[in-house]
């Protein structure tokens, strides 16, 4: 049977600049795309790269978009490409929207807050798992605002810390001796890729999990970490092309997509992440109201609450934009 493949890139800012031990990032940049079966059933898919983990550029999705739109698709699978894990991915999700209904599953959600001053309104919305980044300034201003946050839980709440690969040894130490004994969830990739086995063994004497984010770039890297004794963090948006080949358990995040990956994300979680652990994806307020939102934020989220139907109608609407 016949395909026909359509793309759309979008581009869109974070209220604020958001600040990670990779640095600032300023723009959301993207592709949703669209297949569509001769006999017209269709699904959707995103490409969202974020090349610190390891990704292709936008840039390079933008030319491979170019060139497969102008292809006869007999066999969307050989639209794939090796080292396009974001653009594989894309293709899987939309070749699963195809072929596949959608699951309905709900995930109570982490939510992401810059400190004390910003977690009493989650708290007032149910909220019950905060997660806050560390590792982007000194270790003592970290410590104070962890310390001040931690303040704020109440009994039964816990707050998750994500390092982004930022920490010295030296300051990781500290932050396990710290933390002993607290409310706290996971502590979050605190060093950097190729560290992982020093991770465990500084962790060992402590309670504190340990878990892995940036350590999983694709489908090989979950694999290979797969006994790992904490949490494997996951961006589906990130892991390629994937199959039935997922065998242990996961927490999902988002990476900034539009509601095209962000409903992707929550169907390949609702088929594999077999823990009701919050997952990430407290992320919609961070960018600027651009219409290529649909899905509600709040403690918990259902995957298969927004429908493929209002996809298709924001497809046709932010296509009527760009014209």
């Amino acid at each position: 049977m016949k395909y026909r493949f359509e793309y759309l890139p979008y581009r869109r800012k974070f209220c604020c600049p958001l600040t990670t031990a990779h640095g600032k990032w300023q723009q959301r940049e993207g592709i949703v795309i669209r297949l569509e079966r001769e006999d017209g059933a269709f699904g959707f898919g995103e490409v969202a790269p974020v090349p610190w983990f390891g990704t292709e550029t936008i840039e390079r999705a933008l030319k491979w978009c170019a060139e497969i739109g102008k292809r006869p698709i007999q066999e969307p699978r050989n639209m794939l490409v090796e080292k396009m894990p974001c653009f594989n991915g894309a293709i899987a999700s939309a070749i699963n929207g195809v072929q596949t209904d959608p699951v309905q599953r709900s995930f109570p959600v982490a939510a992401l807050v810059a400190g004390a001053d910003s977690i009493s309104e989650k708290q007032a919305l149910g909220y019950q798992t905060f997660k806050l980044k560390i590792g982007v300034t000194d270790l003592q201003t970290d410590l104070n605002r962890v310390e001040s946050t931690i303040d704020q839980l109440e009994v039964g709440q816990q707050l998750r810390l994500d390092a982004n690969a930022g920490l010295s040894e030296r300051d990781f130490k500290a932050w396990l001796e710290y933390l002993e004994g607290k409310p706290i969830d996971y502590l979050e990739q605190p060093l950097g890729i190729g560290l992982e086995n020093r991770m465990l063994e500084l962790a060992e004497p402590f309670s504190t999990p340990i878990g892995l984010d940036e350590s999983i770039a694709g489908l090989d890297s979950l694999m290979h970490w797969q006994d790992w004794p904490g949490p494997l963090v996951v961006k589906p948006s990130l892991l390629g092309w994937i199959g039935d080949e997922v065998l242990t358990d996961l927490v999902g995040s988002s990476v900034f997509e539009t509601a095209f990956g962000f409903e992707a994300g929550l169907q390949f979680l609702a088929r594999h992440q077999k823990s009701d652990t919050a997952i990430g994806f407290d992320t919609n307020a961070m960018l600027e109201g651009d219409d290529w939102s649909l899905h509600e934020s709040g403690p918990a989220l259902a995957a298969g609450r927004v429908t493929k139907t209002q996809l298709q109608i924001l497809w046709e609407d932010q296509h009527a934009t760009v014209s």
